[in-house]
């Protein structure tokens, strides 16, 4: 990669990727052209990768031109920055391939694997029932493939004095029966919250998780595209919350933009930070599994890149860039 886009932080960049044969293409960094689907927006979820349409027959490892060396990976904002950091590493073992990387959230990731226009979906979240459908229906199966794990961090302004949350706390914040600080023994202010949009993978499970599934999101919850502008919120807020991935939450932290709240199972139980340690010993209430999807098993290149990705090089980037391995 040129030094340039190097040296921008890791876990801000949300634009689509790109790394193609011979060429690398960081859209408005480099010299190169981007195919004519142009550059994209990993948080609207329109990228180059429409521009490698798959056929709905297309195999998991070949796109509609034939290019078996060609992957269109697309999703999950949460995974966004591995994904990217995969590519580079993958490309660099792999000259010959042809590697397209944007988000747009796990939702659209799905989605353009289901429609054709993508190889990998990523998610962070497993595939709902209806996608399953939806594939089968395109005479395909949805095939999930692990490939890394994360804590959602909850975090809040630096200013906040609180000192933990426990799951039932957050509910109350997220349901909106809960308005002050001060409830929750903290300091007399309005309690201010930010979460993911419904394209999102991380909104469904924290719904999911934390809040219930027949629960809803309070209605003046600010949805957003990512998991940097729900930190900017919650750094310009001094009431805010939000929770984030937890590579994106170290990245925040160390800027001094917002600080991690410790959470709990129960009132009466330790709470503690989404550590890796913490995750894999599941004491950290609220970890999941970070997914790859593809049309039927793997086949070709997506192959070649799952198994990088699962195996021990694979997961060496995962810890470098502070996300949670699969196995400790």
């Amino acid at each position: 990669m040129g030094p340039y886009f190097r040296a921008l932080p890791n876990l801000f960049r949300q634009s689509a990727f790109l790394l193609l044969a011979g060429c690398t293409i960081v859209p408005a960094l480099s010299g190169c052209n981007p195919p004519s689907g142009g550059s994209g927006s990993g948080s609207a979820g329109e990228s180059a990768a429409n521009s490698a349409k798959m056929s709905d027959s297309a195999g998991a490892g070949s796109t509609a031109t034939g290019d078996s060396k060609t992957l269109v990976i697309e999703g999950s904002d949460t995974l966004l920055p591995l994904a990217q950091k995969w590519a580079e590493e993958f490309k660099a073992k792999n000259p010959d391939a042809n590697i397209t990387v944007s988000g747009g959230g796990s939702g659209q990731g799905i989605k353009s694997l289901i429609n054709g226009t993508a190889t990998i979906a990523e998610a962070s979240r497993e595939a709902e029932d209806k996608e399953k459908q939806q594939a089968k229906e395109k005479g395909f199966e949805l095939t999930e493939t692990a490939v890394a794990r994360d804590g959602i961090t909850i975090i809040v302004n630096p200013a906040n004095p609180i000192k933990s949350l426990t799951i039932a706390q957050l509910k109350d914040i997220y349901t909106g029966k809960v308005n002050n600080w001060s409830e929750l023994g903290g300091s007399d202010l309005k309690i201010t919250t930010s979460g993911r949009d419904s394209a999102s993978g991380t909104y469904k499970y924290f719904q999911e998780d934390v809040l219930g599934k027949n629960e809803k999101y309070r209605a003046d919850m600010a949805s957003t595209p990512s998991n940097n502008a729900i930190a900017n919120n919650v750094a310009q807020q001094k009431g805010g919350i939000g929770y984030i991935g937890v590579a994106y939450a170290t990245e925040f932290t160390k800027a001094g933009k917002v600080r991690e709240v410790p959470v709990a199972f129960k009132a009466g139980e330790e709470a503690v930070l989404p550590t890796s340690e913490n995750i894999l010993a599941n004491k950290y209430p609220i970890s999941r599994a970070l997914y790859n999807y593809t049309r039927n098993a793997p086949e070709g290149i997506a192959k070649q890149y799952l198994d990088y990705v699962t195996g021990p090089d694979g997961q060496k980037v995962v810890t470098d860039q502070g996300y949670v391995t699969l196995k400790k």
